[in-house]
């Protein structure tokens, strides 16, 4: 398992210089501050954040990337697969150099497109819902005996996959992805997200959230920051030598008891933060996987006024997390 915080800060860049994603639904206004606060779904978890952020997020099923490509599926599905095809051919294909061998159908007018690399192969999938958008999934390095498997794995996939408008939560049981959700079972197959917004209201401020189904545990978010293994996002403040902590402690939302850190520190007179929660997770659950929540400060520092302004938008924001009905 790989802590978000491990994830590299490319990954955030890049996402936060996507398109924003629109998965709002319920709104709150916030009194003190009169922020207005829009819900989001991500997988199987809402979380709000102030409306008007730059939002963007990564979908994993089956382990592999589930991308939205198109909202006009019907008429862009036979182009986009003339085009894989091609460049399979070609060997230019971009994330593989894998050489096209046939399309396989699949249902609902999916297709697979399987290529050959020596002894591998790879899944260029495109899958269409049922109301039109269309989404696209690449899995690498499948054994030859591991493809019949692997097509009806896409095929299973093909028949879970449905549009949902960006102001509706997904129907119980349903794991939300940009544009839509999937009713794969949630207890077959690894599923995991990772999101990163960019705060309105607050330009030098970051939110990430990762939820993922483990195998095995590591160390929790405290047993590491009391051996001073410290995360990305920690790391830069402890060692500016004036790091403060605010808080260190185990921490309960709703249903899901985990661990929080928070820490501040004022570096040529800007002020950074860095907050974490963790959840550790159940093994091999979807619905309780690993959990990691974190709020950070770009280079040109926080414009939040108090350490108490920044730690009740943390504490508004953590409130909101919820697991979705199962």
């Amino acid at each position: 398992m790989c802590s978000i915080y491990k994830i590299s800060v490319t990954l955030l860049i890049f996402l936060l210089l996507n398109l924003p994603v629109a998965t709002a639904n319920k709104i709150e206004v916030n009194t003190m501050s009169e922020t207005t606060w829009v819900t989001n779904y991500f997988g199987r978890f809402e979380i709000a954040l102030p409306k008007g952020s730059e939002i963007s997020a990564d979908y994993k099923l089956l382990n592999e990337k589930l991308e939205l490509v198109s909202k006009n599926g019907r008429i862009n599905l036979p182009v986009l697969v003339n085009q894989k095809t091609e460049e399979l051919k070609k060997g230019i294909a971009r994330g593989t150099s894998s050489r096209y061998e046939k399309n396989v159908p699949l249902d609902n007018g999916s297709t697979l497109l399987l290529s050959r690399l020596g002894d591998f192969y790879t899944f260029n999938v495109y899958l269409l819902s049922d109301r039109n958008t269309l989404y696209h999934l690449m899995a690498k390095t499948i054994s030859e005996k591991s493809i019949p498997g692997g097509i009806e794995k896409m095929r299973l996939l093909s028949n879970a996959i449905f549009f949902r408008s960006p102001n509706d939560a997904p129907p119980p049981g349903g794991f939300a992805i940009e544009a839509g959700y999937t009713t794969l079972p949630n207890d077959k197959f690894f599923e995991s997200i990772y999101m990163g917004a960019q705060i309105s209201g607050h330009p030098g401020t970051y939110i990430s959230f990762l939820t993922k189904g483990i195998l095995e545990k590591e160390p929790t978010l405290l047993q590491r920051f009391d051996n001073h293994e410290y995360d990305s996002a920690l790391n830069e403040l402890a060692n500016s030598g004036k790091m403060r902590i605010l808080r260190k402690l185990k921490r309960t939302l709703g249903e899901l008891s985990g661990e929080e850190v928070a820490i501040s520190t004022t570096l040529d007179g800007k002020q950074f933060y860095a907050f974490q929660f963790e959840y550790e997770g159940i093994l091999e659950s979807n619905t309780r996987p690993y959990i990691a929540i974190e709020l950070g400060t770009h280079e040109g520092g926080s414009n939040f006024r108090t350490d108490e302004e920044a730690l009740a938008f943390w504490d508004r924001m953590l409130a909101s997390l919820k697991p979705l009905p199962e």
